[in-house]
């Protein structure tokens, strides 16, 4: 089965990402700018947010980080380099 991706409204000019798996039920947050949307998309789907793969450390990319790490209990992968800069991670 091909992942299937979803895009949505973030901030006031952001656009999150989550990829999903049916075959394993995974979902990926690419970044996470704010929880709220992603909160929503992932209910609209009916999915389980499984993991967070961020791109940078810049506030736009990571603002919803410990919201969704929180209600979801998800794995955050970060680049190493970066790590120490996200918290939560």
């Amino acid at each position: 089965m091909a992942a299937e991706i979803r895009l949505f409204p973030c901030l006031t000019d952001n656009f999150g990402a989550l990829i999903h798996d049916p075959a394993t039920r995974a979902t990926a947050s690419i970044d996470a700018p704010e929880a709220g949307p992603i909160v929503k998309a992932l209910e609209h789907e009916g999915w389980q947010l499984t993991d967070i793969l961020i791109t940078h450390h810049h506030h736009d990319h990571v603002g919803g980080v410990a919201a969704l790490k929180q209600k979801y209990n998800c794995r955050v992968v970060a680049p190493h380099d970066k790590s120490t800069k996200i918290a939560n991670v």
